[in-house]
């Protein structure tokens, strides 16, 4: 079982950059994380998830294809209600993206414990430090509800 899902898509690199910090900041809670790109999640790894934190590059000012198809797909196979999560991304021009990764989060019941991080282009020292901290908020609500089971 994993305390912390975080799936993600990216185009040129940036939203994985994103994910990398969101990772270490879920590891500095104690909780246990993976991170996959959304191609290899499996209907398994949502299951067996405690949380689920979302990112996506902006595209036309909402979600990749990738990250919409997975949402209206494998994700709603999977009861989801109650579970913490956040969302976070990367954006060239306009971030749309960002309202639209926690509003499908929502529609899945998860419970948005973190607010959103969008970076512009590759996280800087700053948006690094909110994406840590993302991470981190998600990971202790996990590992409260893990203590819970």
């Amino acid at each position: 079982m994993t305390d912390v899902l975080i799936i993600y898509d990216s185009n040129t690199g940036n939203t994985e950059k994103a994910a990398a910090e969101v990772l270490e900041g879920v590891k500095e809670s104690g909780a246990s994380a993976v991170a996959k790109k959304v191609e290899d999640v499996t209907e398994a790894d949502l299951r067996t998830a405690l949380a689920v934190i979302l990112g996506s590059p902006c595209l036309h000012d909402s979600i990749t294809g990738r990250i919409l198809y997975f949402v209206e797909g494998l994700m709603r196979n999977v009861s989801l209600s109650g579970r913490p999560g956040a969302a976070f991304g990367s954006y060239k021009w306009s971030g749309g993206n960002l309202s639209r990764l926690e509003a499908e989060l929502k529609s899945q019941g998860i419970r948005l414990v973190a607010p959103g991080v969008n970076s512009l282009r590759a996280p800087n020292a700053e948006t690094a430090r909110k994406l840590r901290a993302l991470g981190q908020t998600v990971g202790e609500e996990a590992l409260k509800l893990k203590k819970d089971l």
